[in-house]
């Protein structure tokens, strides 16, 4: 059986669900393929939350889908960053940029979960869940074939949103820089006495930095924890209840107040992928699949909706032209306006991370001497918030 889609897009991470409905609000007709069953009624319990900044936000509303978000999405008004357990720290406030919350943090399970409701009311968008492609790409010069689970398809234009290990970027035999970083992020959620307040703290340590981020609760006193620690001394805290709480505690230092309950950690190894090119032959990547950073800031989500925002533009651009959504001018457009800010930050999360890792007691006191000067300037602090909320433009 042969099916004809104007655009696949192959994976239904939140990303690619995005652009999925990006899409079909401009009645572009759309494939959408996963290889898990897009239900998550027997998904195991997923404690990840998604940090989704002002901007990202933003983007959600075009698609009606951040009114349905908004009850059980957490504020963050502000952020406290520490060099360490030392005095030396920036106070960012959400009043300072005045363009609302710096951001929100979402549970993943929600947030999925509003995600495949509002994409199987829509009657633009065919998801075909527990679905792989068995072969390489057949590039013809008016389309591509593909072969998913015994069934050939047909596409102007295939989307890889399939994340950091992208077979789509495999087949399509794309270039990327890779590195390993040596450090394992620890993510779970911890319990408090004393309520957060809307407030985010990153502390920045030789082994890597520390991010609690609040969660929406009745009492408000839930946090969720990324903790990245080197991958050598993590060898050494094989005994969860003992080693690993001890560590932690001392790196918390009581900020919420006393520790109530701290859940299991899920362990993820960090690295970086980053394409030198963003399509090749009918195929473009967004999100993880074109670059995956490291969570220092908490920025892949956000940076890969705008990668989802501004392709939806193009194709509409070329919907109206009646031009081929596959095309080189197409692409280029796209690609044109999403790399400087792809490069500014997959080097700044990189450069931040070695930055701060660096154990060097003249680094320190640079690190030291540069937060207090920081610190104290409104400008700096105001242009770097809404850089990280998403607000300002990278066009080129």
């Amino acid at each position: 059986m042969k099916k004809d889609f104007d655009i696949v897009i192959l994976g239904a991470g939140l990303v690619g669900m995005f652009l999925a409905l990006k899409l079909a609000k401009e009645s572009i007709n759309v494939c959408l393929i996963d290889k898990q069953k897009k239900t998550l009624s027997n998904a195991p319990k997923d404690n990840r939350t998604t940090a989704v900044s002002q901007g990202s936000s933003r983007m959600l509303k075009t698609i009606g889908l951040w009114k349905n978000l908004q009850s059980f999405a957490q504020p963050i008004n502000k952020i406290v960053v520490t060099e360490g357990l030392s005095g030396s720290k920036i106070n960012f406030d959400s009043r300072i940029a005045n363009q609302g919350p710096m951001g929100f943090i979402i549970e993943n399970q929600l947030l999925r979960k509003a995600f495949i409701n509002r994409i199987e009311n829509s009657k633009r968008i065919t998801f075909l869940d527990r679905t792989e492609i068995t072969n390489s790409l057949s590039n013809c010069s008016s389309h591509l074939n593909l072969v998913a689970n015994g069934k050939s398809i047909s596409c102007n234009l295939l989307v890889g949103a399939d994340g950091r290990y992208s077979k789509t970027r495999f087949h399509a035999n794309i270039k990327y820089h890779y590195q390993e970083y040596g450090q394992n992020a620890y993510v779970f959620c911890i319990t408090h006495k004393k309520p957060h307040n809307a407030v985010a703290l990153e502390r920045f340590f030789p082994d890597g930095p520390l991010a609690l981020l609040p969660m929406k609760t009745l009492k408000g006193n839930k946090s969720s924890v990324v903790w990245t620690v080197d991958g050598n001394r993590e060898k050494s805290m094989k005994n969860f209840d003992d080693e690993f709480k001890k560590k932690f505690k001392v790196c918390y230092q009581n900020f919420f107040g006393s520790l109530i309950n701290i859940s299991k950690p899920s362990v993820y190894p960090l690295n970086i992928f980053s394409c030198y090119d963003y399509f090749r032959n009918r195929v473009v990547l967004i999100g993880d699949a074109c670059q995956a950073i490291h969570p220092i800031a908490g920025q892949g989500f956000n940076l890969g909706l705008r990668d989802a925002f501004f392709l939806s533009q193009s194709l509409k651009n070329a919907k109206n032209l009646g031009l081929d959504y596959g095309s080189q001018i197409v692409l280029k457009k796209y690609s044109q306006k999403r790399t400087l800010d792809k490069a500014i930050f997959i080097q700044s999360t990189h450069r931040l991370n070695n930055f701060f890792s660096n154990n060097s007691k003249i680094i320190k006191k640079l690190r030291e001497t540069g937060l207090k000067i920081f610190n104290k300037s409104l400008f700096l602090k105001k242009q770097s918030m809404l850089f990280a909320m998403g607000l300002k433009s990278f066009e080129i």
